[in-house]
């Protein structure tokens, strides 16, 4: 008795979830345009979320790189696809930030984790309307403080 063979179902990509090497604006929203961000604003690109429990940082032909290492998961803004990755890129000072967190928190307990979620977006650069930036905003307080920002709230009594 012959079986029929049925044409696998369509993925639907706002449910699937994809594994990736790293996750990276660029591996989970794609190349950006300039164009594409609106003239006086802000394009949302995605959102991350992770637990790190380490960092690792090498050089590559564009210098010197610091990643965080756990478990991540991204999500595209504009298409609501899903990535989970154990290593993660966050731009720009937000990402300097987690990773001297991380550290600093390793270097007292070895066993430290860091919990975040990070919106990223761009705008046009003030300095080139070719380029863009990254704005990249907590949605989620990590439990590890700056310690400048609490002596900022200081009041002598």
């Amino acid at each position: 008795m012959a079986t029929k063979k049925h044409a696998p179902a369509p993925v639907d990509k706002k449910s699937a979830v994809t594994p990736l090497k790293k996750i990276t604006v660029s591996s989970v929203y794609g190349k950006v345009k300039v164009k594409d961000i609106p003239e006086s604003g802000e394009l949302p690109i995605c959102r991350v979320s992770g637990v790190a429990s380490g960092t690792e940082s090498g050089t590559s032909d564009y210098g010197a790189w610091c990643a965080l290492t756990g478990e991540f998961a991204a999500a595209n803004l504009d298409t609501g696809e899903s990535f989970v990755s154990p290593v993660a890129f966050i731009p720009g000072a937000m990402g300097d930030a987690l990773v001297q967190s991380m550290e600093s928190a390793l270097r007292e307990d070895a066993t430290s984790r860091l919990k975040f979620v990070v919106s990223i977006s761009v705008k046009v650069s003030p300095r080139d309307e070719n380029k863009y930036e990254y704005i990249v905003r907590p949605v989620m307080e990590n439990e590890f403080k700056n310690e400048a920002l609490a002596l900022l709230a200081y009041e002598p009594d």
